[in-house]
């Protein structure tokens, strides 16, 4: 556990990333005049610069930061159609129709993957894998039972199972057969090569700021510069300058967890994820000859003050007992947008703003949601039908969903803060103090330098609290993180912390 403890304190780093020689782009110089301007280099962003630029479209991909830095470069990897517990609340909430909709849209989502790779010979380590979510508790094996019944009602290939291929005593799993998972920076370097051979360009930190609908979409760039396009995809995790409420209402940001570890005990097959909290997520790694593995979970509400450094430690609990850690290879954490009633927002933003579209609320199913958006999109640029589009659709009314889980993700965890002055911040700490009436957020830098910022987001003014293991300041609201020095990370925000 001291060795554990030690890789914590250090500042997280993607696997996905990290074992792939990531390519480079130039920073946007001038203006530019377009066809399609997809803003945001995660999966839903590459794969509609992919899929549209492939329909003869002219692109152009702008990412504000490096590619594949967001959610899609710090994930578990799983492409699956079997997003936990959800197919029994879709029926009782939407009906048959739009839950078997939806699974089919993801379930093609994956096969899209399949065969990209295999067409683009793209060596992604795409494989084939039955996914499980498991219950360890009596009064989970109704909950079980109830899904997959949804399976059957659905025509999802499935089944219900008292036994698992991993050591670990349960009392129920619903099983989804032919689900997948790959790798997916490798896949999506392979789409970035193809979308330069077509014809794309692509920059990177260029982040858009803003952008204006009076006849044809202009967006601004922080730089300074100005992308005129026909139409816009805003694949920002958070869409870009969106002033209605729907989306802020609507979507809640959740963290959630992941270690690399070579195992002591070989690892099977399959994808496993708990149904109680907190949540364990587990799936094999590919590294050679050695058994590594994907343990994650813990998920949270997004800056809710709770150590992070503390759930790390709990996820390396779980993978020592359930597999014996030979060694700690990584460990890193993913942030995403949850929607109320559990379906993605996919399609055109309002008709207040003609020609721009956007992609978010994928929850942790982002990897399969994502490839859906992409071709969805399309269709919708193009002015062609899309059987899923009812699904997705934007300013839809919301039918609440009542999560299916057993257990508490905040159960007994500790605070990230303990102190009460600044003068007794450890250098590379962060902590939230009040100062003449007012909250502060107080960074001591690993040279000794105090900095003092303003504890309110700027993108609604939400408090934000430390993250004590990625060593940001992470907002509650809406989602929006901050470097230790007060540095935008993640939007909506668009604009740096107040210095005093």
């Amino acid at each position: 556990m001291e060795q554990a403890k030690k890789l914590f304190s250090v500042k997280p780093s993607s696997y996905w990333r990290n074992s792939v020689d990531m390519p480079s782009y130039p920073e946007l110089d001038q203006d530019l005049d377009t066809d399609i301007l997809v803003i945001g280099a995660g999966i839903a962003g590459i794969t509609t610069a992919y899929e549209l630029i492939k329909r003869g479209r002219r692109v152009v991909l702008i990412e504000g930061r490096e590619l594949i830095s967001g959610t899609t470069g710090y994930t578990t990897s799983k492409l699956t159609a079997q997003h936990d517990i959800i197919y029994q609340g879709l029926i009782e909430r939407y009906g048959e129709e739009i839950a078997k909709k939806y699974f089919q849209a993801n379930l093609r989502a994956i096969n899209y993957v399949k065969d990209t790779a295999a067409e683009h010979g793209i060596d992604c380590e795409f494989e084939e894998q039955e996914a499980y979510i498991y219950t360890q508790l009596d009064e989970g094996a109704d909950i079980i039972e109830k899904e997959v019944d949804a399976y059957r009602r659905l025509h999802i290939d499935g089944y219900l199972t008292d036994s698992m291929l991993l050591d670990i005593p349960i009392k129920a799993a619903a099983v989804m057969r032919q689900q997948a998972q790959f790798h997916p920076v490798k896949y999506l370097v392979g789409l970035l090569k193809e979308i330069e051979l077509r014809g794309g360009s692509i920059y990177e930190q260029t982040l858009a700021v803003s952008f204006d609908t009076e006849s044809r979409p202009v967006v601004h760039t922080e730089n300074g510069h100005t992308i005129t396009a026909n139409h816009v995809v805003s694949a920002t995790h958070f869409p870009l300058q969106v002033e209605n409420q729907y989306f802020s209402s609507n979507m809640d940001p959740k963290n959630s967890y992941g270690i690399a570890i070579k195992s002591k005990k070989p690892y099977s097959k399959g994808m496993y994820i708990s149904l109680e909290s907190p949540k364990r997520s587990i799936r094999s790694l590919k590294k050679g000859e050695d058994h590594y593995v994907l343990v994650g979970g813990e998920s949270h509400v997004t800056g809710d003050g709770s150590s992070v450094l503390d759930r790390y430690e709990k996820i390396h609990q779980f993978a020592e007992e359930q597999f014996g850690v030979e060694e700690l290879y990584e460990h890193w954490s993913s942030h995403d947008l949850l929607t109320t009633d559990q379906l993605p927002f996919i399609g055109k933003v309002s008709d207040d703003a003609p020609g721009i579209y956007t992609a978010t609320g994928f929850g942790k199913w982002g990897l399969s949601n994502g490839v859906a958006a992409a071709t969805l999109l399309a269709d919708l640029i193009e002015g062609k039908d899309n059987e899923f589009a009812d699904v997705y659709r934007i300013g839809r009314e919301m039918e609440e969903a009542e999560p299916e889980t057993l257990g508490e993700d905040d159960v007994n965890r500790t605070g990230n803060e303990t102190v009460i002055r600044p003068d007794d911040l450890p250098n590379g700490t962060g902590a939230i103090l009040e100062k003449n009436g007012q909250t502060m957020a107080y960074y001591r830098d690993d040279k000794g330098e105090l900095h003092e910022m303003s504890a309110s987001c700027t993108h609604n003014g939400c408090p934000v609290s430390w993250n004590d293991a990625d060593h940001t300041w992470d907002c509650s609201c809406h989602g929006s993180r901050f470097t230790a020095e007060g540095e935008v990370v993640e939007g909506p925000a668009l604009r740096a912390l107040d210095r005093e």
